[in-house]
């Protein structure tokens, strides 16, 4: 039986897992990454994953015929090299591609982690039987994927669709990871949200439990600024529709420029948000020309929330290792 092995090297997690012949996932690892980690202890413990997983299958019969990497951080597909990774040091240090090839001895295909989500959802999750999926995560960082046609768009050796680091906020009160100040991902991230809640916090006036317990230095998660808004709380309302805002100024521009039939909504702030999802989807529509949205003033582009989660970068390693690497760049 003919497989393929993937991998995904996240913010929070190291990924591996077998695919068979169709590309579908059969079998999926995952071990969380150290938060003191860089790249030279996460790559051989993220191999020594997919090794497991290997031999287990080729006991069974498996014939393998490539690897898939996918990988969080920008990729050069012309060097075909790994560039920085914005949330673990010493990728760019790696040449990545060399190392898994020689370790398996099989073709192996690398590509940015968002490229893959949008393949996977596109092919097999909530963007089948669309012709354009523009696929946004939301998570530790944020960043974006178009599929056309069933394959990865590919509109620049360095990479495209770093929606992440679209400047949201001109006045860049907050500083981004890329070395920018007002990026998207800098205030609607995971970590992001954090630093919006304190940032606001120090401006809030009003009365509110959410506030105090951020101006207090107590610590706090995206998750509670959530259960707070569910809550009613007046600051954390606040604060979530100013991401809101935020995500509604990129992803309208996304829309004006591409058009897609559909945008995907992944990551762990995203994912089973409905009540953040409606918010974003309005925020949205009220940055889009008219004629790019339907009578009823909503847009003709659906939003919807990923369907493979958390196995939608190894899956789309698997099926982007399948197709052989192949893409459109059209």
């Amino acid at each position: 039986m003919d497989a393929f092995l993937s991998f995904e090297t996240g913010g929070t997690k190291l990924v591996a897992a077998v695919a068979g012949a169709d590309g579908r996932l059969i079998d999926v690892a995952l071990i969380e990454r150290r938060h003191d980690d860089d790249a030279q202890q996460s790559l051989p413990r993220l191999l020594d994953l997919g090794e497991s997983l290997l031999q287990k299958h080729r006991a069974r019969g498996a014939q393998f015929r490539a690897v898939g990497f996918g990988y969080g951080g920008q990729f050069d597909r012309a060097a075909n090299r790994v560039m920085e990774c914005f949330h673990e040091a010493g990728w760019e240090d790696l040449d990545v591609h060399a190392i898994v090839a020689a370790r398996f001895g099989l073709p192996t295909v690398i590509e940015n982690d968002c490229k893959l989500a949008a393949l996977a959802e596109a092919q097999l999750g909530a963007g089948r039987g669309f012709r354009t999926v523009f696929y946004i995560t939301i998570g530790t960082g944020i960043g974006g994927g178009i599929v056309h046609a069933g394959h990865i768009l590919q509109l620049g050796d360095k990479g495209e669709a770093e929606i992440g680091h679209m400047t949201v906020d001109p006045s860049g009160a907050l500083p981004c990871a890329c070395g920018k100040r007002g990026c998207l991902e800098a205030y609607c991230s995971g970590p992001g949200l954090i630093d919006l809640t304190r940032y606001l916090a120090t401006k809030w006036t009003g009365p509110s439990p959410f506030a105090t317990t951020v101006l207090g230095g107590d610590r706090f998660t995206g998750r509670d600024l959530f259960t707070a808004w569910a809550a009613t709380d007046e600051f954390a309302s606040s604060v979530v529709h100013t991401a809101a805002a935020h995500l509604g100024i990129a992803l309208g521009a996304t829309i004006q420029l591409l058009n897609p039939d559909v945008i995907i909504l992944g990551g762990g702030v995203a994912t089973g948000n409905i009540t953040f999802l409606s918010l974003i989807e309005n925020a949205t529509a009220a940055r889009v020309m008219p004629n790019l949205r339907a009578a009823d003033g909503r847009l003709r582009t659906r939003f919807v929330t990923t369907e493979l989660r958390e196995q939608v970068v190894a899956q789309g390693a698997a099926l982007l290792a399948r197709q052989g690497g192949r893409t459109d760049s059209r």
